[in-house]
């Protein structure tokens, strides 16, 4: 018996046939007149989920591929043909994403001679065809012979007409249901949802129209994936989910004041799978207020600077929840108008935000950073369960005055220049001082045009962080994007041979506007290019799958993806020789010049050897990417960067067996150098200036690098260039404040 319960994926499609059927990539029936192929279908057994079925076909020597479709699907076409069309699209996408071509995915999953089987993954009280058609291999597959069809409906899941009696007890923002079924055997499962989120699904006048019944099946399903996700196995799910009987189940911490609906509906679970068996049992109630709490809370403030202070929050009971924030003051609102303020601006939010159970300190090592010195702040503390479940508490306090704009001084020194940038660090003599940097040649420097550029950018800033948080301050912006104290910056995306000068603008805690200017001539010159611009050749793409870690050793690293192979030329007289990999077609030198390349790439290339000059990439197959490599001379110096337009495809795919040739060979040819250990790095990078920060690992392939995408890639960004001057909102180095 074969089980053919893997093709459901491909055969259960929404369809849009009129595009399909005219696609020129698409096997369409030949035009010449095929040889007679005929099947006797038989549907041997149907269960709510499942079929079982048997082909026999005329010619027993003849290949034949036989699916699945929903009898509404199919019946949208107009002829079979288009239909068989769309099947013949679907099978060339699912081939594709495993790296094959339909002639070498097709031989898979066609038959021959006679042959029973089974489907699985259907739904229940069902139209289907079983669907059976010839195919010709010397055709590379291309359908032939009439399509034979066999009508079957899989099995209706029980329906009861079996109902509940609920009882809903509401206190403060708990409820309490009561439930009692008309059939004390029977299954069930009770959930609740906001009304308004309800109604926005299954209201007649809503985009959506769901019956109750569907929303039930979507939310039930909803919540079943989220347990499975937080590593729960299906029998504890189906424990916590599923239950019988006449039960009291109790809901907490619900929003107050506000109107929910509860679903309730019977369920089966056998051998097919889990089914509602009952209309779904639909009430509702409104919740009032949080219930009320005696629980307090001591602040206590000590050890207060500039910018940061220590304090503790300690409340009189452990096992309540609260929430608890600082911000700046604005010397005029009381505790409880504060709370009030901070419950209506985040709302739903509230139940993220109020997470702190029991003590709180920071001190220490933990000593908590403001943004600004010179100024009011407070500390709140207030238990919230829905709700608000107790008085507030709030202690205020002034951080120590700041420094002067007129006595701040700056110093700017640069390091490990390259054709592309260089590091900058930044010294100042004042951490409560805000500032921003900026780079640029010495002749397009305007100090009137930069100035309003970057007060215009602050507002801009600050205009979208107040649409957000309404109460945010401008020091609280600066402290967002802006440097304050010491500063190491990768500057980038710079031309050879260039004479920068650099400029620092201190800001306004009050405005975020510039207040004063400091400039800094000829910090840094970028070096001239090298001697040397590698160039890169494709050697081949190979199936992961068929490798299934016999060359690399890496299984899970190559399964399902492709492997892209390339080699380098032209770097004769090369003291080194780095290569990456990028996301998209950046082979246009005007669109990606090489400094911004470099700014893509900047910590992300790797050392690859000379004497064997190869790397071995898994790619994800129909993902179009960009190989990169560029050399340093004699000198030390950088050249220019070689590119090579990349896209693993199955036609373009060359056999294994070529691929582990040339692995030997590597090893052989380097058998008498150290290879460096291999890095296994992130994901290739994105065509534009956006830098992924990497978890690293080795893995070593006996001297041969694989470089596979990680699955841990943390976002960062990198410095870029502008016309005239370096942005610092995209300069900032999180690390260092």
């Amino acid at each position: 018996m074969r089980d053919f319960k893997w093709l459901f994926i491909f055969m259960s499609w929404c369809v849009a046939a009129a595009t399909a059927c005219n696609n020129e990539d698409t096997p369409l029936p030949p035009d010449d007149t095929p040889t007679a192929q005929s099947f006797e279908l038989e549907v041997v057994a149907v269960t709510k989920t499942t079929m079982e079925f048997s082909v026999v076909p005329a010619d027993v020597e003849a290949e034949y591929f036989v699916t699945v479709v929903d009898r509404a699907t199919a019946d949208d076409f107009t002829k079979d043909e288009y239909l068989v069309a769309t099947i013949y699209q679907d099978i060339t996408n699912e081939a594709a994403q495993v790296g094959k071509t339909l002639a070498e995915y097709m031989p898979e999953i066609v038959d021959r001679g006679a042959v029973e089987g089974s489907f699985s993954g259907l739904a229940p009280d069902t139209e289907y065809y079983l669907i059976c058609f010839g195919v010709d291999a010397a055709q590379e597959y291309a359908a032939v012979g009439e399509v034979a069809k066999e009508l079957f409906v899989t099995e209706s899941a029980p329906h009861y007409d079996s109902g509940f009696t609920v009882t809903t007890e509401v206190v403060n923002n708990r409820v309490t249901f009561s439930v009692v079924p008309d059939d004390k055997a029977m299954s069930w499962h009770l959930f609740s949802v906001t009304k308004a989120l309800y109604d926005e699904y299954t209201s007649a006048e809503g985009e959506v129209g769901w019956s109750k019944e569907y929303f039930f099946s979507m939310y039930f399903q909803d919540g079943i994936n989220n347990l499975l996700g937080q590593g729960m196995s299906q029998e504890e799910v189906i424990a916590a989910l599923i239950f019988s009987g006449e039960l009291e189940l109790e809901a907490r911490g619900l929003s107050v004041n506000t109107e929910y609906v509860y679903l309730i509906a019977g369920l089966s679970l056998d051998s097919d799978g889990l089914f509602i068996t009952t209309d779904a049992t639909v009430g509702e109630f409104t919740t009032g207020e949080a219930a009320k709490s005696d629980m307090s809370f001591d602040i206590e403030v000590w050890d207060i600077e500039a910018m940061s202070a220590c304090f503790s929050i300690t409340p009189s009971k452990n096992n309540e929840k609260y929430c608890a924030l600082v911000a700046p003051w604005d010397g005029v609102t009381d505790a409880d108008a504060m709370m009030h303020r901070i419950v209506d601006q985040w709302g739903g939010l509230m139940s993220l935000m109020a997470n702190d159970m029991g003590p709180v300190e920071h001190s220490g090592d933990k000593k908590f950073k403001l943004p600004a010195a010179d100024t009011e702040y407070y500390i709140i503390a207030f238990g919230y369960d829905g709700g608000i479940t107790t008085e507030a508490a709030m202690k205020t306090f002034r951080t120590l005055p700041g420094g002067s704009h007129d006595d701040v001084k700056f110093e700017v020194t640069t390091s490990l220049p390259s054709p592309y940038g260089f590091n900058m660090s930044i010294k100042s003599s004042d951490p409560t001082i805000y500032y921003i940097v900026g780079v640029c040649d010495a002749a397009e420097y305007d100090e009137t045009e930069f100035v309003a550029l970057e007060n215009e950018i602050f507002d801009y800033y600050y205009t979208g962080s107040a649409d957000f948080n309404p109460s945010i301050t401008h020091a609280e912006v600066l402290d967002q994007y802006y440097y304050n104290g010491d500063s190491s910056i990768a500057v980038s995306g710079l031309q050879p041979e260039t004479e920068l000068m650099a400029y620092i603008y201190t800001l306004d805690n009050a405005t975020g506007h510039v207040v004063k200017c400091f400039t800094f001539d000829a910090i840094a010159t970028t070096t001239p290019l090298g001697d040397v611009t590698p160039t890169i050749e494709l050697v081949g793409y190979y199936s992961g799958d068929e490798e299934a870690g016999t060359i690399f050793g890496e299984p899970t690293a190559t399964k399902g993806k492709a492997i892209t192979v390339v080699t380098y030329h032209d770097y004769e007289g090369a003291r080194s020789l780095f290569t990456t990999m990028v996301q998209g077609d950046c082979t246009n030198h005007t669109a990606y010049s090489d400094a911004e390349l470099w700014s893509v790439a900047a910590g992300y290339w790797n050392k690859c050897n000379v004497r064997t000059p190869y790397t071995f990439y898994t790619a994800v197959w129909e993902e179009v990417q960009t190989a990169l490599a560029y050399a340093t001379d004699t000198t030390g110096k950088p050249g220019g960067i070689g590119r090579l337009y990349t896209c693993a495809t199955a036609d373009q795919k060359s056999p294994i067996e070529e691929l582990r040739t040339l692995y030997e060979d590597v090893k052989a040819a380097d058998k008498s150098v150290a290879m460096p250990a291999s890095m296994v790095v992130g994901a290739p990078r994105s065509s534009r200036p956006t830098l992924t920060t990497i978890d690293s690992e080795a893995m070593t392939a006996e001297g041969v690098e694989l470089i596979y995408p990680s699955m841990v890639a943390r976002s960062a960004t990198i410095a870029t260039c502008a016309s005239k001057h370096i942005s610092r909102h995209i300069m900032r180095n999180r690390g260092e404040r």
